[in-house]
């Protein structure tokens, strides 16, 4: 800094020998920001960058974040936002490049290592990902999330055990931290060994009988496995810490119709509905019900309900295609065991109820949560209609 205002100097003693004007006035008694000064102005913009990377305003934050690192270049934690902020963007290369220089700032700070694996796993570059959190690991051997990285990109390249070694060790460095109990067992899972899963949650359970996340957890993994008993013996409990809680009400309705208590799945369906009347889905789930328990035409109105408080759920189409593909099987079981002239009002329809259900299937075949089912389901009512449209044409002419 000493040198660059003594240089400063010269050049204006230059100017002013040559009768040049200067390119600015001098104050008396003016002076260059320090170094101190430009870090504290730089603290400030990344305050204000960090609040509009907050807001989802990554533009302004971008702006902010070069302006820190403009006025103080060595400023390690702003290199890394400006990472984050590239990479909520989806601007993958700039996020790279940003950690890579976050590394040459200070090489001895574990985020960048953090970042650069966290992003190469996004990408599939698992690899790539290794090398990074294990540089990361040599500067800071007891790093939670880097443990955690390693066990993520482990459990991707199907290398279980060594997954779990990883998460086993930080879940020594913090045995609270219940995203890697989590992921522990997503790994017995993923393994092909959901009973160590449930057994580890259960163990969870024992040592934490209070923490009704871990409850809630054991709980949905034994939904997934279908061990429909257990599952509901802990949505019970969780229910009784928690009885106003809706989404609790809709995962236990859920259970109950999966065991054929529908009434006790209604009770909880209703509730949902009561303590959330703009919500959608509990009625959603109620018109499911009704499908179930061979009530169409409340099923239908329920889903019409629905679709007025969300009129694009793909959900909805589902089950509308749902109430009219049985609506079309019965009737086509009825004509199947009379084909005959005079039953011929039956076999039309049991084909306009199967078109009207692919119509209602195909508003949801590209849906990403639905749109296999609807593919099926669609395929089912094309061959039905084929096949009871031959029959038309043989016995209803």
């Amino acid at each position: 800094m000493k040198r660059l205002l003594i240089i400063n100097f010269l050049v204006f003693m230059v100017i002013g020998i040559i009768g040049c004007a200067p390119s600015q006035t001098v104050t008396e008694g003016s002076t260059a920001p320090t170094t101190g000064e430009k870090k504290q102005e730089a603290e400030k913009h990344y305050s204000i960058g960090y609040e509009y990377l907050k807001q989802g305003k990554y533009d302004e934050a971008l702006i902010n974040f070069d302006k820190a690192i403009e006025l103080y270049p060595q400023y390690y934690a702003a290199y890394i936002v400006l990472a984050q902020t590239y990479r909520a963007k989806r601007d993958i290369s700039a996020a790279e490049t940003q950690y890579i220089t976050a590394k040459k700032v200070d090489h001895n700070d574990p985020r960048a290592y953090e970042g650069l694996g966290a992003l190469y796993t996004e990408l599939k570059r698992y690899g790539d990902a290794i090398v990074e959190y294990a540089s990361g690991l040599k500067v800071d051997s007891t790093n939670v999330n880097i443990l955690n990285g390693l066990g993520y990109v482990y459990m991707k390249r199907q290398e279980y055990d060594k997954a779990l070694s990883y998460y086993y060790k930080s879940i020594e460095y913090e045995p609270e931290n219940l995203s890697t109990m989590y992921a522990i067992a997503d790994v017995y899972i993923e393994k092909g060994e959901p009973n160590k899963a449930v057994d580890y949650y259960r163990e969870l359970v024992r040592r934490k009988p209070k923490n009704t996340e871990i409850r809630r957890k054991l709980a949905e993994t034994l939904t997934d496995l279908k061990r429909y008993d257990e599952a509901i013996e802990q949505y019970e409990y969780l229910l009784a810490e928690d009885p106003d809680n809706s989404t609790l009400c809709l995962q236990s309705g859920l259970v109950y119709q999966r065991l054929k208590k529908y009434s006790a799945a209604r009770t909880q369906f209703t509730k949902a509905r009561q303590l959330e009347p703009d919500n959608p889905l509990p009625v959603l789930y109620l018109a499911d019900l009704n499908i179930a328990q061979k009530q169409y035409a409340a099923a239908e109105n329920l889903v019409k309900e629905a679709l007025k408080l969300e009129p694009g759920s793909m959900y909805g189409q589902i089950l509308l295609g749902d109430i009219y593909l049985r609506r079309g099987s019965n009737a086509r079981d009825i004509w199947l065991n009379n084909k005959s002239k005079k039953n011929c009002p039956t076999l039309d329809s049991a084909i306009n109820h199967l078109r009207t259900a692919i119509s209602h299937y195909t508003r949801a075949k590209t849906d990403d949560m639905f749109g296999s089912y609807a593919k099926t389901e669609i395929t089912r009512c094309n061959n039905w209609t084929e096949q009871l449209s031959e029959d038309k044409w043989f016995y209803c002419k």
